[in-house]
């Protein structure tokens, strides 16, 4: 997660904070480190919250996408289902088609092959009748032929007598042609009988065929009705089936549709999701890059404060500032003071991330081995003060490097004013060695008690600005309305410490005034407690 601005412009604003600030109105900035940090954990808090409702629609929006899919997938083999069904109705429906193409064509050559009989049967009938006929008409010729002879007999008879003689002869032809008559008249009648046996019988067979030809129609009408009913059912099956077909394509384009509509609105959520997450990606991305620019430019910015402090303090307590091309060394320090013809170094140093510092003490102990280029020279004072930004002390173990020529103090823009005005106190002296030993001592004594007295405030500072914040982070153990009313106390309290003027000097004694009216106030408390 990005830092938010509310930790930045807190840490600017304690980097600015001078040092009595922090004697007497500790409290105010402990009060504005917790509100930057509650409006961090507030965003933060606010962020995941957002990633994880981002997170969760996703999730659903890819829940609904996969029961779609399930869905069209279960329409899908719906739809081949009702396809095969369909086709194998089709198929049914061909095969019943060409079984009654077959049928009808049996039954046309079965009518058509009964025709054929019926007209040879009928040509056959009229043959035996033309034959029956003939042999009628042959039989009553010999009748009358007979009856002829018989006639002619009886008068043969009655003149046999007038011509026995001459009619013997006759008589006997006529007898042979009698006894040949009815020889033939026998045969006749023979054949007569067999004819109407033959007929007879083809009478019954023509029975038969006609009772056997009337159940086979009967039985082909029957087949056929079947048929003609099967194809009827066949029918009205492939018509139902067509119509549930189309009811299903309808049913199916329909949810085609409306799966479209379902997948459009969940491809437009997926890109609006994704158009946020680039947005915020974005946006996290511009926050770490101007962070990063911010970071790249705090220590030329630290270095810019620095030198512009050193030179107000030097135009306001009339300390000579040197510049750069008046340096009279190799190399360019970044603060050059001259005080009591001895230069003295202030150089500025931050880290290049001021939220990493874990290699920052490494960093300083390097640096301060390095300013030996600059004490080498005997108008270089040998002591070296490196400026550091009042954030970084909390990391930091030492506040002094004592090497073996020179000696490198650690110090913040906030202690300049009161180093550059005690080392303004030998610039009455050309030489420390011009000195009595008593103002050394006494020199010496009042920078080592003043340099102890500033880094031990450093870390009584430091020591009750953790306990505090612990003590504070023991708020969430009270109850809940306890918290709320304290909550509302504390909006309502207000402090208001001494007010800074440029113009007007801090006096000692107004100091030591009011610690003492401090101090008389505890006791007076005391008392009365007890």
């Amino acid at each position: 997660m990005i830092p938010s601005s509310s930790l930045s412009e807190f840490f600017a604003g304690l980097r600015s904070i001078g040092l009595f600030t922090r004697l007497f109105s500790w409290k105010k900035v402990i009060r504005r480190g917790d509100d930057a940090y509650a409006r961090y954990q507030a965003e933060e808090n606010e962020a995941g919250r957002r990633y994880r409702e981002i997170e969760i629609r996703l999730d659903q929006l890819s829940g609904e996408l996969q029961r779609e899919r399930g869905k069209n997938a279960s329409l899908e083999a719906l739809r081949d289902a009702e396809r095969k069904s369909s086709q194998d109705t089709r198929d049914r429906f061909e095969v019943t088609a060409r079984e009654l193409e077959i049928t009808r064509g049996k039954l046309f050559g079965l009518e058509r092959a009964r025709d054929e009989q019926s007209l040879a049967e009928t040509e056959r009938r009229q043959e035996e009748r033309a034959r029956y006929l003939s042999l009628e008409s042959a039989y009553a010729e010999l009748a009358e032929q007979l009856s002829l002879a018989k006639g002619k007999i009886a008068a043969v008879e009655g003149a046999r007598e007038e011509q026995a003689l001459a009619e013997t002869e006759r008589r006997q032809e006529e007898m042979a042609r009698y006894r040949s008559l009815e020889s033939a008249y026998a045969e006749l009648a023979e054949q007569f009988s067999l004819a109407k046996g033959k007929i007879a019988a083809l009478e019954s067979l023509r029975d038969e065929q006609l009772s056997a030809e009337a159940s086979r129609r009967k039985e082909e009408a029957q087949k056929y009705q079947e048929l003609k009913e099967n194809l009827d059912e066949v029918t009205r099956d492939l018509i139902a089936a067509k119509e549930q077909l189309s009811g299903h394509e309808s049913v199916r384009e329909e949810q085609a549709a409306e799966y479209n509509r379902k997948i459009e609105r969940i491809n437009t959520l997926y890109d609006q999701l994704k158009s946020d997450r680039e947005t915020l990606a974005n946006e996290q991305m511009n926050l770490l890059v101007k962070k990063q620019e911010e970071l790249a430019v705090s220590w030329q910015k630290h270095e810019t404060e620095v030198a512009e402090s050193i030179r107000t303090i030097c135009r306001k307590h009339d300390f000579v500032w040197c510049e750069k091309c008046e340096y009279p060394h190799q190399g360019t320090p970044d603060n050059v003071v001259l005080i009591g013809k001895m230069y003295t170094i202030f150089d500025a140093k931050s880290p290049k991330n001021p939220e990493e510092l874990e290699n920052f003490p490494t960093y300083l102990k390097n640096q301060a081995e390095a300013m030996k280029k600059y004490c080498k020279h005997d108008d270089v004072r040998k002591e070296v003060f490196l400026v550091v930004p009042s954030s970084t002390l909390d990391v930091l173990t030492t506040y002094q490097y004592d090497l073996a020529e020179y000696v490198v103090y650690v110090i913040t823009p906030e202690s300049l004013i009161p180093i550059l005005q005690t080392l303004r106190q030998i610039e009455n002296y050309e030489f420390t060695d011009t000195m009595s030993p008593e103002d050394q001592d006494k020199l010496c004594r009042f920078i080592g008690k003043l340099s102890h007295a500033t880094k031990r405030k450093i870390q009584i500072d430091t020591y009750f600005s953790r306990e505090l914040i612990d003590a504070l982070r023991g708020i969430d153990m009270i109850p809940q309305d306890f918290a709320a009313e304290i909550g509302k106390y504390e909006q309502k309290a207000k402090l208001n410490p001494p007010m800074e003027k440029r113009v007007k000097m801090i006096e000692i004694e107004d100091v030591e005034n009011e610690v003492r009216r401090m101090e008389t106030e505890i006791a007076v408390r005391t008392a009365v407690g007890e």
